[in-house]
């Protein structure tokens, strides 16, 4: 029986995002393949690029260590469904909210911040489980 529920649609849904900021950043750069898709008629700023390819990067640093804890705990199987799904949504709400304020606002700090704290707590309450877990607090 597949133990694993949650990682591959987790996984599945933050690949796809990571594709859309990939495929911006190529569209903002102006990459050929963009341009035979897409209609580029303005000059975009390096301002917007680099906000652009921060959040691309920032999405691309955390996802991954989540991922492989989110698997993890999975595989332990010492955790509810609901629980490791809750998480799994406030780790999503997180990275989403902080790549969208990076790469569509000059500047939101609610989405900035409530980004990086539910990115923040997910990660610090997986990992805080999987070390009482391994040491049987």
């Amino acid at each position: 029986m597949n133990t694993l529920t949650l990682t591959p649609i987790f996984a599945s849904i933050f690949t796809l995002f990571y594709l859309f900021l990939s495929f911006r950043i190529g569209y903002l750069r102006g990459s050929p393949v963009m341009k035979l898709l897409f209609k580029m008629d303005k000059e975009i700023s390096e301002v917007k690029l680099q906000r652009n390819v921060r959040a691309h990067g920032n999405f691309s640093e955390y996802t991954p260590i989540f991922l492989i804890l989110l698997v993890i705990l999975e595989i332990t199987g010492k955790s509810s469904f609901n629980y490791l799904l809750i998480i799994s949504l406030v780790f999503l709400y997180g990275r989403l909210a902080h790549a969208i304020c990076f790469a569509f606002y000059q500047s939101n700090p609610f989405l900035r911040i409530s980004g990086m704290l539910f990115t923040y707590l997910s990660l610090g309450v997986f990992s805080i489980q999987l070390l009482i877990e391994t040491i049987n607090f």
